[in-house]
């Protein structure tokens, strides 16, 4: 009777453990499904709202990738976005010029704490003595001294010729500096660009060449370039502008010469490559270890809890588990994140082939939003797609328009006005159409040419507000000249 017993216990146990093991995979794999659906819902849902024409999101966790989708088209040829379909990444691209510089470091090619003229002679700023003082910690973390305006008046010019890069360094020449080496955080797009000619000096090969054959490949990033005609190849496309929160295809042509800082086009399955390599999970590694966790090591520190490695940022926080390596990436038709925790071991990349100066703070709410249901979370509120600013501008250009027309219907009447007034209105026109370009060049730091690159509309309607002014002021001027001053008559009582 007891041998029965222990034999039905020992059965029973047995079909619990055959349960337990049967049903755990069912419900690992519905509760995968259902934070993928929840994915897919937010996503899509963030997309409509902002009329992103085609976008690609991939997710990691050590040496398996959870999650890899591709929404809409691409610009041109209007192909289906996948997984496999190349972005310009931005200032992403400043991490993998990061990495390359890190790779010469342990090769002994490089130190970290030598001046780059001890690499690149002919390097030069205004202030020669200045110039021989910046390291290559200095560039890799922004503390140059070279400005935010410096670095975007350099960027975006649609190079095509190999020698772009050298080129744009040594146009450099006549800037100068607007803090000492080493003194102050300022990010600035020039601090790569002298990275990457550092990299085609000391390598004796072009940028593109060196990261495809030392980087790329290694990697098994496949779809991944440092140049247009490689990009091109590769299925890189043009993206899209958005002009008053509406997307319009775009003519940005790929620009060799910002490739360290700005224009390196990837895939999303070569992000979580790339990702996986950062977190150690990928075999045959092209660094030691110790070499990877310094580059994302805390070199700067920019903010409270923020600081700046080689090309990331790095958010810490007390809960190890919390601290995220990051960066985001924008170029004119095109916005991205990258993101990862090295505690936990998992991260994830999201491309997009649109963009706008206005609407780049929108991404950062998708990346919390995927990273808050991975993690079992609500995501937050998507934000709203409303171009506030270029509604206003265009309501100034209307109203201004109508002004317009009101002046030239006067100036043909010829009615009798106080020529005083007249002059002060006109002076007033005309010194605003005259100072209102350069007050919004001052008030965000930005080259004109860089406003009209990465916001189209708001250059296009304030450049037609400056014009419609200095109309005005114009035609004020011709009406306080063709009318008489008359004093006003005293009556009699």
């Amino acid at each position: 009777m007891k041998i029965t017993e222990t034999i039905s216990r020992v059965l029973l146990a047995s079909l619990l453990l055959i349960s337990i093991h049967t049903l755990l995979p069912a419900a690992q794999t519905d509760a995968q499904q259902d934070m993928n659906s929840s994915i897919d819902s937010y996503v899509e849902s963030f997309l409509k709202e902002h009329r992103i024409p085609g976008a690609s999101v991939i997710l990691v966790r050590g040496q398996d990738t959870f999650y890899a989708k591709g929404w809409g088209v691409t610009g041109d040829s209007e192909e289906k976005v996948t997984p496999d379909t190349p972005f310009s990444l931005g200032s992403i691209s400043k991490s993998l010029t990061g990495l390359a510089v890190m790779k010469l470091i342990e090769e002994g090619s490089v130190n970290l704490e030598d001046p780059v003229q001890t690499y690149l002679p002919w390097f030069t700023l205004q202030d020669k003595q200045a110039a021989a003082q910046i390291t290559i910690k200095h560039l890799l973390t922004h503390a140059s001294g070279l400005s935010t305006y410096t670095g975007l008046n350099i960027s975006d010019k649609g190079a095509k010729d190999s020698d772009a890069i050298k080129n744009n360094v040594k146009s450099l020449s006549d800037v100068k500096l607007t803090a000492s080496p080493g003194e102050i955080y300022q990010y600035s797009n020039a601090n790569f660009l002298i990275l990457g000619a550092l990299i085609e000096e000391i390598t004796d090969q072009t940028y593109s060449d060196y990261m495809e054959q030392q980087i790329f490949k290694p990697l098994g990033m496949t779809h991944t370039a440092a140049d247009s005609d490689v990009a091109y190849e590769k299925g890189y496309e043009a993206g899209y502008q958005s002009w008053i929160g509406i997307s319009h295809k775009s003519n940005i042509p790929y620009d060799n010469g910002g490739a360290p800082y700005g224009y390196i086009a990837a895939s999303a399955n070569d992000m979580a490559k790339y990702i996986q390599f950062l977190t150690k999970q990928q075999p045959g590694s092209i660094l030691k270890e110790e070499s990877i966790d310094q580059l994302y090591s805390p070199l700067l520190q920019t903010k409270k809890d923020r600081y700046y490695g080689f090309g990331w940022r790095i958010t810490d926080d007390p809960v190890p588990s919390n601290k995220m390596i990051w960066h985001s990436g924008s170029t004119p038709d095109s916005h991205a994140e990258i993101f990862f925790f090295p505690e936990t071991g998992w991260g994830g990349a999201i491309l997009t082939n649109k963009n706008h100066i206005l609407e780049e703070t929108a991404l950062l709410y998708l990346k919390k939003g995927i990273i808050n249901l991975v993690n079992s979370e609500e995501p937050p509120t998507i934000p709203d797609n409303r171009p506030i600013i270029q509604l206003v501008l265009l309501g100034s250009v209307i109203l201004l328009f109508m002004v317009t027309v009101f002046l030239i219907i006067k100036l043909r009447r010829g009615n009798v006005l106080r020529k005083r007034a007249w002059r002060l209105i006109s002076a007033l026109f005309l010194v605003l159409s005259v100072a209102i370009i350069p007050l919004l060049i001052f008030n965000t730091k930005s080259p004109w040419h860089a406003i009209q690159m990465f916001s189209p509309d708001v250059a296009l309607l304030t450049s037609l507000i400056c014009f419609l002014l200095a109309c005005s002021g114009i035609l004020s001027v011709f009406i306080s000249f063709r009318t008489k001053f008359i004093y006003p008559q005293k009556t009699s009582v």
